[in-house]
């Protein structure tokens, strides 16, 4: 045991760029992987955008198929067999939000000691017209309600999703905020990148840029950003607008677009890996999401001492107190909207991040603070075992 690290499995979707994944990237390449290595447990066949990375680092990826195509029952018999032939793990840690419900109980089933579920957003007040949705709704809440009484341990990236997810007296008695650590020298604005990538982007650089980064989902509301620049493109037509970012309603979005006539002012960035960059050359970042936890994204443009226009929606934890973040309410018109997002357009970026590494915002920090509590769990698991053995 002294020479290998002690292996910990991380639950997940798909290890693609998004909020959770770059999460959990930022502390595995800054973790003493020598003490402590992760694996994953994919819940999707596909291959994701890290899945090379993880496994130069060290890592072991797992995939079973997304209960879509198996149904509920295959799709639990799965999960339950796949904890049956892997009893080497003693640390499990569940990043699936609701269906935490689904994954910690059968890991109990199975004699994992420690189990840890992390709420990653807070979706508090939200409900859908969608009848397939709201059904999704409902076997989710459900699910959220076994939470409780199967992990032992409950984590969340802010109070708000806490609350959400555990409810309100597990959050204010058992829960540990795990930060959002970034990397935040990688984020630290710098004006000649900036004109590079604008050069890149073929943006002029006397330009306006609005940015965006997040998936391409209803989550997001790509449509009423869209309907803000339209109302920014009238006013001010040397602007454009980047989404940074993939998913199922591109389609949508890119036909919106088309329709508005703003081919030439929106580019359509796509996943990318030089996120740091782009938020150097942005102007304002907008994120109108009808709900979140604690954004990545949002702790990035702060690190990048970019202004930030976000819905009300959104953790007011999220906030650094750098004084770059203004909320403001879903129910205002995309021109209310607009006449915000100009306001902040020669905000200075000679803004110091430091304040983000006092708060604990830093990925080597978190990683830190990880490593120590999975080492500390994994002793106390291996004490135990020892005491039982000598009595």
């Amino acid at each position: 045991m002294e020479n290998k690290p002690i292996r910990v499995l991380h639950i997940v979707s798909v290890m693609n760029r998004g909020g959770i994944e770059n999460f959990l990237m930022n502390i595995y390449r800054k973790i003493d992987r020598t003490k402590v290595q992760f694996d994953f447990l994919v819940t999707r066949e596909e291959v994701g955008t890290f899945d090379e990375e993880i496994k130069l680092l060290g890592g072991k990826i797992f995939n079973i198929p997304h209960i879509k195509k198996v149904g509920p029952i295959k799709y639990k018999m799965n999960v339950e067999h796949f904890f049956k032939n892997h009893l080497e793990y003693r640390i499990v840690h569940c990043h699936m939000n609701t269906w935490s419900g689904l994954f910690l109980p059968i890991a109990k089933r199975c004699g994992i000691p420690v189990r840890i579920a992390h709420s990653h957003t807070a979706q508090s007040g939200y409900c859908s017209n969608n009848i397939i949705e709201r059904v999704e709704l409902f076997f989710k809440d459900r699910m959220k309600r076994c939470i409780k009484d199967y992990a032992t341990h409950f984590f969340s990236c802010s109070y708000d999703a806490g609350v959400w997810l555990f409810g309100q007296k597990i959050a204010d008695s058992k829960m540990v905020i795990i930060k959002n650590g970034i990397d935040t020298e990688k984020f630290r604005y710098n004006e000649e990148i900036a004109g590079k990538v604008r050069k890149k982007l073929l943006i002029p650089k006397d330009a306006l840029v609005i940015g965006h980064v997040g998936n391409m989902n209803s989550v997001k509301n790509h449509k009423f950003l869209i309907d803000v620049y339209e109302e920014i493109h009238r006013r001010i037509p040397n602007s454009v607008l980047c989404l940074v970012g993939d998913g199922k309603l591109r389609p949508n979005i890119e036909e919106q677009i088309r329709l508005k006539g703003l081919e030439n002012n929106i580019k359509l960035l796509g996943t990318r890996s030089d996120v740091h960059d782009l938020l150097k050359a942005f102007d304002v970042f907008v994120m109108p999401s009808l709900f979140e936890g604690l954004s990545v994204a949002l702790v990035e443009a702060q690190a990048a001492s970019l202004p930030c226009v976000v819905s009300d929606t959104i953790s007011r934890e999220v906030d650094m107190g750098m004084g770059l973040v203004d909320f403001i309410s879903l129910d205002k018109p995309p021109e209310f909207w607009a006449d915000m997002i100009l306001k902040k357009k020669n905000t200075s970026r000679n803004i110091s991040i430091d304040k983000l590494v006092v708060l604990g915002y830093d990925s080597q920090v978190t990683a830190d603070l990880l490593s120590k509590f999975y080492i500390d769990k994994y002793n106390n698991i291996y004490n135990s075992y020892f005491d039982i053995d000598n009595e």
